[in-house]
């Protein structure tokens, strides 16, 4: 993933105004839960759609009169979960848009060594260029390397990577802006006090280290503490059982920050049917339909979110331009673009922050780029 960043995260999202989060009333749900009222938080659901169209437009100028008919790449995501079907769509439309052709590849489980396997196969077979959200940053940089020097375009997405022979863009989130907004949001929720647990899919993936970090940041000097962080190791199954664990070893438990996308439907489904809705709430990175589900129904409060379609879309344009312009060429004309955010130089896809009261906005722009959140 060579390095690059844009972060004009002026496009934060919206939370809502004066929440009120209901109680449960269905049989087998426990007492009615407790009422808490959500301020008002700034935003949009802008992302960062209006500076990346700029750099949309840049890339198709700089590849006018050249031929891409030939071009390969690839998406190569950490995990077969439903966050990335958005990205899978963006991939599609850009490699149909430009008329270069494109693979999705997912290691079935989030399974390390299959991650590996598909990295290696795409060198042999010389692909021009890929995307790559690593599940461990650390135990790609060989294969990334490798790619690097049979002069394979890598553009990092969703976690930014270090160490490799040669600067890897990051197309993505700017993860410790994304988890201190999480923290906000979450300190808005519980009036700045509490005990909230932390459920994520990973303790090594620098976007799940910088989002916690950047959680942690936003909670200083409250009265919040964070009793518990639990790692399901990209495993969906594991994260419900974590979120149960959260629930009964800490009775009061009266928030989670979930890391990864399964996560948020994971504790959504605990506190259900554990009777806890509206009493212990949830922030939630990404937007799984279970989640956005939860939100409406008032089981989650928040949901902070990358954009997916963007890394799939921007990518296929990125890796066409490391392979058609070259690296140099392409950094140059990302480099109005690119800010320094965790240590890497990124281009931002965005960040927003959406609750119940402008969810259908932020639905209503999927289906204008042709996604479903169903």
């Amino acid at each position: 993933m060579p390095r690059i960043a844009v972060v004009k995260t002026g496009a934060v999202l919206l939370v809502s105004t004066a929440l009120l989060l209901s109680g449960c009333s269905k049989a087998g749900e426990g007492a009615p839960a407790a009422t808490r009222t959500v301020a008002e938080l700034p935003g949009s659901i802008d992302f960062n759609d209006a500076q990346l169209k700029q750099v949309e437009d840049e890339i198709t100028a700089a590849l006018q009169g050249k031929d891409v008919s030939k071009v390969r790449v690839a998406m190569v995501i950490n995990n077969p979960s439903a966050f990335w079907t958005e990205g899978q769509k963006g991939m599609e439309a850009a490699a149909a848009k430009l008329g270069v052709k494109a693979t999705f590849q997912a290691p079935a489980g989030g399974d390390l060594n299959q991650q590996l396997s598909i990295l290696d196969t795409l060198r042999s077979d010389k692909i021009d260029g890929y995307t790559l959200s690593a599940v461990d940053p650390s135990a790609v940089k060989g294969p990334v390397n490798a790619a690097l020097k049979a002069g394979i375009g890598v553009v990092a997405i969703d976690s930014a990577l270090s160490g490799t022979s040669s600067p890897v863009v990051y197309l993505g989130t700017p993860n410790t802006e994304a988890g201190r907004q999480a923290g906000e949001a979450m300190k808005k929720l519980l009036g700045g006090k509490g005990e909230v647990a932390i459920l994520t899919g990973s303790l090594t993936a620098s976007n799940a280290v910088q989002r916690v970090a950047g959680f942690k940041k936003a909670l200083e000097g409250t009265d919040i503490k964070i009793v518990d962080t639990l790692n399901d190791d990209a495993d969906p199954a594991k994260a419900l059982s974590n979120a149960q664990t959260a629930l009964q070893a800490n009775p009061g438990l009266s928030g989670i920050y979930t890391v990864w996308s399964y996560d948020g439907p994971a504790a959504g489904q605990a506190i259900k049917a554990a009777g806890k809705s509206g009493s212990v709430v949830v922030v939630a990175d990404d937007a799984e339909p279970k989640t956005v589900e939860f939100v409406r129904d008032g089981v989650i409060q928040a949901m902070i979110l990358q954009r997916p379609y963007q890394q799939g879309y921007m990518g296929v344009y990125l890796t066409t331009a490391l392979k058609v312009l070259g690296q140099e060429a392409t950094e140059q004309l990302l480099k109005p673009f690119v800010t320094e955010q965790d240590g890497a130089s990124t281009l931002s896809s965005g960040i927003g922050l959406v609750t119940k009261s402008n969810l259908d906005p932020y639905l209503e722009n999927l289906q204008k780029l042709g996604v479903s959140n169903k």
